[in-house]
């Protein structure tokens, strides 16, 4: 199956399923809001801003689904960014490996910029879907509030980026989609609620810095205050909540094989896997998806047919999964000879009380995900004393990995 394929379908589920929840929460805040108010709202204008409030959705999940990636790189700086635009213009395309990793770091950090621009422009859009028609009239400052909006929607994105949690990591333990989305729940509700106070503190900070009359105690301004921090909190907790269901529906497990009792069950079931493995893009949500799929048919005895199907007679099968589970770690290993072999002529003309350590030797570690998932199947199929002490080498290299990409 293609990548194309199963990311389109995980795409179109995750974007019915965030505005099935965002329209639901912005139908009980509207109904909370029109219990206790005494002005009336006519129908079109529910409308309106449900329509406004569901387009600042939209654009947030489709900016969080490009930026979302399973493989954890740096962003390219921008010496780097103006040297790839120079090799565009002016120079002709290279396959070269190093220009290929270039291209994902360049594609990356455009990536950054296009999620900072949308949840600036989400924030902007929700904020005045929430809180118009909410505010007396007297005070009403569309322009302000909707710079209120845009700022808070900043500040998200630049903390979101800042801690890196665009990285998608794949859980081993695979629940259903709802009990995972359940157990989110408390931790999306309770960074929304930080994210609102942070941004009553800005909204109050720019009336300082704005405002010739200021009024933070008193008056209209002290509800506006507490209409402004609740629709916040929606507008983040939508956003949170969003951002837990593309990891749910995204990171779940997608089996490789064909139906039980199928012709091509009997013949060969694990021919898709194996296409999937060898004919995938490295680092796409594919080659994880498949690694996952490969060690949770190792790990558990549910799939025992797809498993003995690795030890047919001819023994390619074998030979085969023993090719693409040993990928990673060659790629990560020729990654870091290059690193030694150009860097060894710089460190030569240090001084020895000088410290080396170099950030690019920890670039290729953070990829440990994808090889924690593929040297499964030898872990758990080791046959033979050679195949024990693969076993044993690649367990305590993983373990040495994962320490130092910490």
């Amino acid at each position: 199956m293609k990548s194309a394929v199963v990311s389109s379908k995980r795409l179109i589920g995750f974007m019915i399923w965030q505005s099935i929840t965002s329209t639901l929460i912005f139908i009980i805040y509207k109904t909370l809001i029109f219990l206790n108010s005494t002005t009336t709202t006519t129908l079109t204008t529910l409308i309106i801003t449900l329509l406004t409030f569901q387009l600042s959705q939209f654009i947030f999940s489709l900016s969080l689904t490009i930026l979302s990636s399973p493989n954890s790189i740096r962003p390219a700086s921008p010496l780097q960014l103006l040297s790839s635009l120079f090799r565009l213009l002016l120079l002709s395309s290279s396959s070269d490996d190093d220009d290929d990793f270039i291209r994902k770091k360049v594609k990356l950090s455009l990536s950054f910029i296009l999620f900072i621009a949308a949840a600036s422009f989400s924030g902007f859009v929700a904020v005045l879907s929430l809180c118009l028609r909410r505010i007396s009239d007297d005070d009403i400052d569309v322009a302000r509030l909707g710079f209120k909006g845009f700022t808070i929607g900043l500040l998200y994105a630049v903390v979101f980026l800042w801690n890196n949690r665009w990285v998608l990591d794949f859980p081993i333990v695979q629940r259903a989609p709802f009990f995972s989305f359940k157990i989110g729940l408390p931790l999306a509700a309770t960074r929304a609620l930080k994210f609102s106070i942070l941004s009553l503190v800005c909204s109050w900070l720019q009336t300082l810095l704005l405002d010739k009359k200021i009024q933070l105690i008193r008056g209209n301004h002290f509800a506006d205050s507490i209409i402004f921090i609740s629709a916040s909190f929606i507008m983040f907790l939508c956003w949170e909540l969003n951002y837990h269901l593309h990891r749910v529906l995204h990171t779940k497990r997608f089996k490789f094989a064909p139906l039980q009792g199928s012709a091509a069950a009997e013949t060969n079931p694990s021919e898709p896997l194996l296409s999937a493995l060898e004919e995938s893009i490295d680092g796409t949500l594919l080659q994880y998806l498949a690694y996952l799929d490969l060690r949770l048919v190792c790990e558990s005895n549910v799939d025992i047919w797809r498993r003995a199907a690795f030890f047919e007679e001819t023994s390619e099968t074998y030979k085969r999964v023993i090719t693409v589970c040993l990928k990673p770690l060659e790629q990560l290993a020729s990654k870091l000879g290059k690193l030694e072999s150009s860097s060894h002529l710089s460190n030569q003309l240090l001084l020895p009380s000088t410290p080396n350590l170099d950030s690019n030797y920890s670039e290729p570690l953070n990829d440990i995900q994808s090889i924690c998932l593929s040297h499964c199947f030898i872990v758990y199929h080791s046959v033979g004393t050679n195949n024990v002490v693969i076993c044993v080498v690649i367990q305590i290299f993983t373990g040495v990995v994962k320490k130092v990409s910490r």
